[in-house]
């Protein structure tokens, strides 16, 4: 269990970042987590150890000490998870881990910021085939008047009465790949 953070995939979400005209922004995370390991297990054997499912449902405690405001274990190494926190200008971010981010929010040397998508390591995708997981989440993406959009691969957006934009994407499976690029006011 050494490795649990660095194993943890989405499956069912809504993730949600908003970046600040000052350039600090908060994120949100509401969903399940999967242990990749055990739904591997789970589906090649149809079971789960029982000393291995004990040991994900006490994991609940580190998944809250990590932040996480609520943790709960659902079985064959599913959580059930909501995350929300903030974080000043220049702050990088990695949601859930940097080795499997659902998303990343990286500040660049010219004071930009990316927000990118879940491309984990090549195995990863891989991984996951031939199990019961069912990816489907949904990334949006909201900035405040006076941030600047670089460049972004959202599937639409939309302007609202409080907000300057909001981005959306679908997340159907572990390579899809998000990406917005935006610069603060300045």
């Amino acid at each position: 269990m050494r490795n649990f953070f660095r194993t943890l995939a989405p499956e069912q979400f809504d993730a949600n970042v908003s970046i600040r005209a000052n350039g600090s922004y908060s994120y949100s995370y509401q969903g399940t987590l999967i242990f990749v390991p055990a739904l591997i297990q789970a589906s090649r054997a149809g079971f789960l150890e029982p000393h291995l499912d004990g040991r994900l449902k006490d994991a609940t405690a580190q998944l809250r000490q990590e932040g996480f405001t609520e943790a709960d274990y659902l079985g064959r190494g599913r959580y059930a998870v909501v995350s929300q926190r903030s974080r000043a200008n220049g702050e990088s971010s990695y949601f859930p881990s940097r080795e499997m981010p659902v998303f990343s929010i990286r500040p660049q040397p010219n004071g930009a910021i990316m927000i990118a998508g879940s491309r984990p390591d090549a195995s990863a995708p891989c991984q996951l085939i031939g199990t019961e997981a069912e990816i489907d989440g949904r990334l949006i993406v909201t900035l405040e008047r006076g941030v600047t959009v670089l460049n972004h691969n959202a599937e639409n957006n939309a302007a609202t009465l409080d907000r300057f934009g909001e981005y959306h994407w679908r997340i159907k499976s572990p390579d899809a790949d998000p990406f917005m690029t935006v610069l603060p006011a300045q």
